[in-house]
């Protein structure tokens, strides 16, 4: 997993972000939460298969069939209601800040997931996601 951080903008990128299969939809307001630890230090984020709206609706969300990146000690739980990443997989979630997202998908699944994050949530370019982050240059 590759993750990028400018500003408020966050991107996880699953398959190589130069790839000829580049996403081909996006499904936009999917229902999400950035996680922290107990130190409050970002730990990953959890997005709901729900779009925001009038009433939460059920949406059919592509797997992560295709990873591209190394993902370390990180886990990634692809579930029937949920998929969560964690930067750590042995660290506890401590707290969940809401946060929606829009996820880009192609022909081999889940693409990436973009997060512009609200101000009032804790940036995230620290501790647990640096192994992680785009090295510029």
């Amino acid at each position: 997993m590759l993750v990028t951080v400018e500003d408020e903008l966050i991107y996880f990128y699953f398959q190589e972000k130069t790839s000829a299969s580049l996403p081909i939809g996006t499904y936009p307001d999917v229902n999400g939460f950035l996680l922290y630890d107990k130190k409050g230090r970002w730990l990953g984020y959890r997005m709901y298969r729900t779009v925001l709206g009038k009433r939460h609706v059920r949406v059919s969300i592509p797997k992560i069939r295709k990873l591209d990146y190394p993902i370390f000690n990180a886990s990634i739980e692809d579930g029937k209601e949920y998929i969560e990443i964690k930067f750590d997989k042995d660290t506890p979630v401590h707290q969940m800040k809401e946060q929606e997202c829009m996820l880009d998908f192609n022909e081999h699944g889940l693409f990436g997931i973009e997060v512009i994050r609200k101000p009032e949530n804790p940036p995230g370019k620290c501790g647990l996601v640096q192994k992680f982050l785009e090295i510029d240059g």
